[in-house]
């Protein structure tokens, strides 16, 4: 495994199975600060460096997104933050051997949507945690494999 996850206080949050609300500035800050991190670190397998890089979905295998939805993905140094329409989900993350390992306990905001976008949420969060693959070819990301997974451009 990577070493790109250094000891740090978690985020409040909701966690995966219940828990509390986050407010928006808290959010707003930990992705302000994921996306404004120094951006040296890259994989120790030699996988891509995604610190601070954004992407945004253009091709989703094995779940039929929601009308005129996307999915976005913001790296930190160590961390991921994911957005599939409604809901933030943040956590830390690390690279294995061309594998996302992320955190089993992602916070979440609270954010009031349609059942839909709920369940959208609820979908992208099991994705991350199934530990999918990771390649990164110029500005496209794809994560997972062609019978379930994204395709992403860089923003």
């Amino acid at each position: 495994m990577n070493a790109l996850r250094r000891a740090r206080p978690r985020p409040a949050g909701r966690v995966a199975g219940g828990g509390r609300a986050v407010p928006a500035g808290p959010v707003a800050l930990v992705l302000a600060a994921s996306l404004l991190t120094a951006c040296t670190t890259g994989a120790a397998d030699g996988g891509p460096d995604l610190a601070g890089r954004s992407f945004v979905s253009t091709d989703v295998r094995g779940h039929e997104l929601v009308a005129d939805s996307r999915i976005r993905l913001i790296f930190g140094e160590d961390t991921i933050s994911a957005m599939a329409g409604c809901n933030t989900v943040f956590g830390g993350a690390s690279w294995d051997g061309g594998t996302l390992v992320v955190d089993d306990a992602l916070a979440t905001t609270m954010m009031a949507c349609s059942g839909e976008l709920m369940d959208q949420d609820d979908w992208l969060e099991q994705f991350l945690l199934s530990g999918p693959t990771l390649n990164l070819d110029g500005q496209t990301l794809t994560v997972g494999d062609d019978a379930g997974g994204l395709t992403f451009e860089q923003e």
